[in-house]
This record gives C-alpha cells, structure tokens and sequence, in this order.
C-alpha cells in the first residue's frame, strides 16, 4: 500500500511539473502571437472587432479545411519562412487530423 501512495505522490509531482510547463509554453505562445499582430502595419480595428473577425476565420477554418492551407501559407510569407514540401505535408497531414 504504501508503495503505491509513493507512486500516485510521484505522479502528482510530473503533473504539477507539467501543468506548470504546459502554462508557461502557451503564454510564451500568446506572447509570440502578440509580436506578430504588432508586425503587422496599420491595424486598425478595436481589439473586438479583431477578436470576432479571428472567431470568424477559425468557424471558416473548420467548416473548409483548404482555407487553412491558404491562410498558413499567407502567413509564412509574410513572416519570411517557407517551409520544405516534408514540413508542409506534416502541417497539412496533422490539420486534417484535427478537423
């Protein structure tokens, strides 16, 4: 008995650790997402307006998967990376996934 509560302590520990990861990588993402709506000039929307449009595009997304291919490829371009044809295959694959 003992060497179980051991376990289920050492399994509380990985998903406090965890937990704890998993709230610092999304605002680190949050905060890149940021850094890109401030490289792009002029917007000139309130942040509500924004915020509806991009709820807006992600109903879009999920009703016609080709648009996130389009928009994706939009937005590597306008943050000057392209990627290889295997990168571009991975990120198509794992969208049809989610969809």
């Amino acid at each position: 008995m003992q060497s179980i509560d051991i376990k289920l302590s050492k399994l509380d520990e990985k998903i406090l650790k965890l937990e704890k990861e998993k709230i610092e990588l999304q605002k680190k993402k949050n905060e890149e997402f940021l850094f890109l709506l401030n490289k792009i000039p002029t917007i000139n929307l309130e942040p509500m307006t924004l915020i509806g449009g991009l709820l807006h595009v992600v109903d879009e997304a999920n009703k016609k998967p080709e648009l996130k291919e389009k928009w994706r490829f939009a937005a590597q371009k306008f943050c000057g990376r392209t990627l290889s044809r295997k990168e571009l295959q991975k990120a198509s694959s794992s969208s049809q996934k989610s969809a």
